[in-house]
Formats: C-alpha cells, sequence, structure tokens
C-alpha cells in the first residue's frame, strides 16, 4: 500500500525506459533516410534537420544512439551516409591495415574505420535482449 492508503500501480515486466523518446528518434531517423534517399535536393535540408534533432532528443534525455546509426550519419554535416548518394567510400590499405575511408560529399569529412576490425559488442549474440 502507497499513501493515503491507495495501491501502487507498478509496471508489470522489465519494458524499454523512456520508450516514448527511442520510438521518436527512430522516426527522425527513418524520415531523415527516406528523403536522403529522393533526388530532390531541396529536401536536403529536411532530412538534416531530422538528423540533428534526433540528435538532441538523445542528448537532451542521456540515450545512447547505435553505433551502426552513428556510422551512418555525417558528424560535421548531419546529413545521413548513402553510398554514391551523399558520400564515397574507399578501401585503402592492405592486410591488417585496411581501412574503409568514407568521405562526405557534402562538407568533405573523411572517416576511417578498420575494414577487418573485430565485431561490435551490440553484434554478438549475448548482447541479445530477451523478454
Amino acid at each position: 500500500m502507497g499513501r493515503n492508503g491507495k495501491e501502487k500501480k507498478g509496471k508489470k515486466g522489465g519494458g524499454v525506459p523512456s520508450r516514448e523518446l527511442y520510438e521518436r528518434m527512430s522516426f527522425l531517423y527513418q524520415s531523415a533516410q527516406m528523403l536522403a534517399d529522393t533526388t530532390k535536393d531541396g529536401l536536403l535540408p529536411l532530412s538534416r534537420f531530422y538528423t540533428k534533432e534526433m540528435r538532441q532528443v538523445a542528448r537532451k534525455s542521456v540515450l545512447r544512439l547505435s553505433p551502426h546509426v552513428k556510422r551512418g550519419l555525417c558528424k560535421v554535416c548531419n546529413t545521413p551516409k548513402q553510398p554514391g548518394i551523399s558520400c564515397r567510400v574507399r578501401v585503402k590499405g592492405s592486410g591488417h591495415s585496411k581501412r574503409v575511408i568514407t568521405t562526405c560529399t557534402y562538407c568533405e569529412t573523411q572517416t576511417r574505420l578498420l575494414a577487418n576490425a573485430r565485431t561490435l559488442f551490440v553484434d554478438q549474440p549475448e548482447h541479445t535482449l530477451q523478454h
């Protein structure tokens, strides 16, 4: 029993905390990707705005973005990276030092990632959530 003789209404089950925020961020990400797919340049600023808004929601509510989402966005101009449309992808090096270099076509920012890196933590089978 809680205060004033009333029973507490507790949540049953271990749902995702701040589910509405995750849903909003997912909608903003999907909208930004869809608008970036179109070949009209008039929609690109709206796509960048959605991406920036998604990052602000994550920052204000102290939520983490998935590494896959972060790698798919330009850190400087917030453009969704799509090979051949909004970025160039090259592979340089050989052996252990093979790198994937992604260059944003709008702000010319380069990101360099190891091509043969170990799997990310979120991709490991032990990391899956069980309901």
